[in-house]
């Protein structure tokens, strides 16, 4: 027998043996009979992925779950055997629970929910012959979300490439399920899947722990790395349904990206990933460009350009600072000391030092106003930027400019933006400034947007950052015994408790093979973060919020788990 056979085999067994679990196949029917309003057909569906190539889906309805198992296990065999295909992950589906639905109650249902967050099975004929799992319909675009509807083309074509009989028309009826689900990874490990709602089809974990955060900050950094070219230059994006690549680039989420990286770095020590950042500053570097060239005693002023765009971006110089110093930190270097300076003295020429109101965008070259205002993110990157200069020179206009930017965030109530950038910019404020009012500020970022992000119901991965931060600047406030009264107002246990849930929920963004495998190219995404409600989106910034999120959660762990035990959450 073929040895790539002998492999599915045994994935098969290992697969059986983890649905039955001492049970036999006739008592799981039972625990799930009530629940099957199919008139008596029970399906079972084994999806098999070489890890290069979208998963191949086989499946098989029959009077019996142990009928229907063996029927996808058998259709598996053969396809694998008349391929000779290599089976590197094998996933199996059992329904477990099924019902008739309307189908216009299905569309209106998709309506009203985000782009890909349809989680159910669907059947469009009572015998199953036409039976699509959830993974399989939104990683290949069987429904169409952008028109919030279901289409008679787009089932067909679907169903034209598995081999099924297409339909004349969409029934009125449709049989909607959920199934139980285990994956087999490539070294025969079988993994439990969640069965229904925001989770499904991702891997069980009962308890978020610290390797989970090591793990996600190595595979995506690792990725991110991967997506650069000789030049320093990262492949922008694609949208991996289809693979197709996002156009475009961005010189503030460049830094950003670049800024993720060396903050991945610091935990891993990886050279590959070092050399890849200082390729990307280089690259980084060459776009900044002085206002004028003067003496060399004196100061420059300088700018990061955006050239495609002909523009100056705030956020761009802001982000450029923070990469740059946080890799002089990290290897210990003074490298870029004098163009953080005369960035930062960029930064200054446009913000209002009166009201600390920053102009947000000016055409390049000519340096005049384009837009005052663009994207509110800006501001926080700039006066964090602003404040790491002062970490670097100790020069105090920095800390000055910092202070009547902040003020005017308290003035003007910048909570409301629930902007990560924000508490970076407090918690590297209140470390130089430790007066009351920032403090208080900052933990009132997060304490009014507590619930919101809480039950955020996409993976927003700015939340994790926003709150992972925000418990460096309480904790600051504890240990230092700092007295801030708004601290009676903050929820201590609901902020330890949204911290580890959105840690755990936002890795049903992250591309775990029994993910990937229904994408078109798996091998090429695995590991990294994907936006799953625009497409499943994968770009640099998106990348870089995800690995930066979990760095910081990382880096505290310890300090949240004792917050976490002792709360007995």
């Amino acid at each position: 027998m073929k040895i790539c056979v002998l492999d599915f085999n045994k994935k098969a067994e290992l697969l059986e043996q983890a649905f039955l679990d001492g049970k036999d196949w006739s008592q799981l029917q039972q625990e799930h009979s009530a629940d099957i309003d199919t008139n008596g057909l029970y399906c079972a569906f084994v999806s098999v992925c070489d890890s290069h190539t979208r998963a191949k889906v086989l499946r098989c309805a029959a009077s019996s779950m142990q009928e229907a198992w063996y029927g996808a296990v058998s259709a598996a065999r053969r396809f694998v055997n008349s391929k000779e295909y290599d089976a590197r992950w094998v996933k199996a589906d059992v329904m477990c629970s099924a019902k008739r639905e309307e189908l216009a109650d299905v569309i209106a249902e998709i309506a009203e929910g985000y782009n890909e967050y349809y989680r159910r099975g669907i059947s469009f004929d009572d015998g199953f012959a036409t039976a699509l799992i959830e993974a399989e319909m939104n990683g290949s675009r069987v429904i169409t979300y952008k028109k919030k509807t279901i289409e008679l083309d787009a089932v067909n074509k679907h169903l034209k490439s598995i081999g099924a009989q297409p339909l004349t028309a969409l029934p009125e009826e449709i049989v909607t399920f959920d199934c139980i689900s285990f994956f087999c990874d490539d070294k025969n490990e079988v993994h439990p899947l969640y069965s229904a709602g925001y989770d499904c089809g991702r891997r069980k974990l009962d308890r978020f722990e610290k390797q989970h955060a090591l793990d996600v900050v190595t595979t995506s950094s690792e990725f991110l790395s991967m997506q650069m070219d000789l030049a320093g230059k990262f492949d922008y994006g694609i949208y991996p349904i289809y693979h197709k690549i996002i156009p475009g680039y961005n010189m503030v989420r460049h830094a950003s990206s670049v800024w993720s990286l060396v903050c991945a770095y610091r935990i891993t020590k990886d050279r590959f990933t070092l050399q890849k950042i200082e390729s990307a500053l280089g690259y980084l570097v060459k776009h900044s460009f002085y206002k004028y060239k003067k003496p060399k005693e004196e100061e420059n002023t300088a700018y990061i350009a955006e050239l495609s765009s002909r523009e100056v971006k705030l956020g761009g110089s802001g982000v450029a600072i923070l990469v740059m110093t946080e890799y002089m930190d990290a290897v210990g270097t003074d490298k870029y000391k004098k163009l953080c300076v005369e960035i930062g003295n960029g930064i200054l020429e446009m913000m209002d030092k009166e009201t600390g109101e920053f102009v947000h965008v000016l055409n390049f070259p000519e340096l005049s106003l384009k837009e005052k205002n663009r994207i509110v993110y800006y501001d926080g990157e700039a006066v964090f930027a602003l404040v790491r200069l002062y970490s670097l020179t100790k020069e105090q206009r920095w800390l000055d400019a910092a202070k009547t930017a902040v003020d005017r965030f308290i003035r003007c109530g910048y909570e409301k933006y629930r902007d990560h950038w924000v508490a970076y910019a407090m918690n590297e404020l209140t470390k130089h400034v430790p007066e009351e009012k920032y403090f208080a500020f900052g933990l009132k970022n997060a304490q009014v947007n507590m619930e919101r992000i809480y039950n955020q119901k996409t993976t927003y991965h700015t939340y994790l950052e926003l709150l992972c931060v925000t418990y460096e600047l309480y904790e600051r406030i504890v240990e230092g015994g700092y007295k801030v009264d708004y601290l009676e107002q903050f929820d201590v246990k609901r902020f330890v408790e949204t911290v580890f849930h959105r840690a755990w929920f936002m890795l049903n963004g992250y591309a775990y093979p029994e993910y990937a495998m229904y994408l078109k190219f798996p091998e090429k995404i695995l590991g990294a973060f994907f936006v799953r409600h625009d497409g499943y989106r994968i770009r640099i910034d998106d990348i870089q919020h995800f690995c930066g999120a979990y760095y910081s959660l990382y880096r505290n762990y310890e300090k949240l788990d004792a917050l976490r035990t002792e709360f007995d959450i």
